[in-house]
């Protein structure tokens, strides 16, 4: 089990057919998907099996998480891939496929049976976006440097669209820090890949850097620019203070808005 990426294992023990859901979790969006593709999302080995029960030692990519549920029916199984005890396999997803539609499946729950006799057979539900790849198979062993991790992990996080000006601030300040972790790093060699997560790290400073201005902008010269305004709640007051005003009070009001004139104004030369 070499792969850096995947958290620490943990044992499940299933004494039915079962089924397996991936999710990706909701704090990541789709930029988690691009990460996703580069390695194996999930790596099981079979720990134990009888016709009783059987133990798999389960590690998962941090973005997903794991449930294990009762298999209702039968699955017809086209692709199975049968392992005994101390073989396993990992998840990677399918050539050529896109990473929305990877993102898109993730979403709705990538889905593994699991039956088991004397031997465990797994098989991937519904449309194949991703490959089961036995160990023995699979001779990619992942070395990734610590300050690719971080940038990947920088790009799939999610972009939250109610952050407040200083929370924004904090995120862009760490994705620079960032990139200049990755340019200081990419003299040592990996200098493909720290320059396409460079690209994507300024994509992502380009969002988050906009959605600050917005935060930023004074949405009227009255107004400080860190002034919160919500129309609905303005809109309701207004309209309590109709409610209990003096009904002279409302017909002046509305005849000041008909005639187009300050009211501020208007009540001081009265004065």
């Amino acid at each position: 089990m070499f792969e850096p990426l995947l958290i620490q294992p943990q044992i499940i023990e299933i004494s039915h057919h079962s089924k397996l859901v991936f999710s990706l979790s909701k704090q990541f969006g789709d930029f988690s998907a691009l990460q996703l593709q580069s390695g194996p999302i999930v790596e099981v080995v079979v720990v134990a099996v009888s016709a009783a029960k059987a133990s798999l030692m389960v590690r998962i990519h941090p973005y997903l998480s794991l449930s294990v549920c009762e298999l209702d029916a039968a699955v017809e199984a086209t692709n199975c891939l049968t392992r005994s005890v101390g073989q396993g396999w990992r998840l990677f997803s399918a050539l050529g496929t896109s990473p929305k539609l990877c993102a898109a499946q993730l979403g709705a729950g990538l889905t593994v049976a699991v039956s088991f006799s004397d031997m465990c057979q797994f098989n991937i539900v519904e449309a194949v976006k991703w490959n089961l790849v036995a160990l023995e198979a699979d001779f990619r062993i992942g070395h990734i440097a610590k300050e690719i991790l971080l940038a990947k992990h920088i790009i799939a996080r999610t972009v939250d669209v109610e952050h407040s000006a200083e929370s924004l601030l904090v995120e862009i300040s760490e994705l620079e820090s960032v990139r200049f972790e990755l340019t200081r790093a990419s003299k040592e060699g990996h200098q493909q890949e720290f320059c396409k997560l460079d690209a994507e790290l300024v994509r992502k400073r380009q969002l988050l850097t906009r959605q600050y201005s917005q935060l930023s902008e004074r949405p009227s010269l009255s107004q400080p620019a860190n002034q919160s305004i919500e129309q609905e709640q303005l809109i309701r007051q207004l309209a309590y203070y109709q409610l209990l005003a003096p009904i002279e009070l409302n017909e002046i009001v509305e005849q000041l808005m008909a005639d187009g004139t300050n009211g501020s104004f208007a009540l001081e030369n009265e004065q």
